[in-house]
């Protein structure tokens, strides 16, 4: 207890004064929000679980690439295409090759069976046997002059 000057009674006196100043009240508010920040995500461990959806080994292994380049020799446009070798049959669509050019197109999956396919512009297709191709590698196709596309 002190003795305030100009007072005959004695006062309890608080450090920051008698009126809660700013400073003290802005440092309050940071230690309620640091608690608050803390305690939350521990919150989460007692929350209602969810389990994720893990693919099956077909769907893990499409996400790794192989970069693949065509050498188009032939005298047709041709569109590239994949199909996957394993249920349900998917195709999708690479690109397309001018005649005679050499040309990067979209990356297909490695690590599994794909069918590689080249569609001139009448519908008749060139396939590849499935084969699978090395993860983060490169391949070129190269499709000579004289390939036979045949009718699907």
């Amino acid at each position: 207890m002190r003795k305030l000057s100009g007072s005959p009674t004695t006062k309890h006196c608080r450090l920051g004064g008698a009126k809660e100043s700013p400073a003290n009240t802005n440092v309050s508010h940071r230690i309620a929000l640091l608690i608050f920040s803390l305690l939350l995500p521990g919150c989460t461990l007692f929350g209602r679980g969810t389990s994720l959806d893990v693919p099956e080994d077909e769907a893990r292994h499409r996400a790794a690439l192989t970069a693949l380049s065509v050498q188009n020799r032939t005298s047709h446009n041709l569109t590239i295409a994949f199909r996957v070798g394993t249920p349900p049959v998917q195709e999708v669509v690479l690109g397309t090759i001018a005649a005679g050019r050499l040309e990067k197109v979209a990356p297909v999956p490695a690590g599994e069976p794909i069918v590689l396919v080249a569609r001139t512009p009448d519908g008749r297709e060139l396939r590849l046997a499935p084969r699978s191709y090395p993860i983060d590698g490169d391949w070129t196709w190269e499709i000579p002059a004289t390939a036979q596309f045949r009718a699907p």
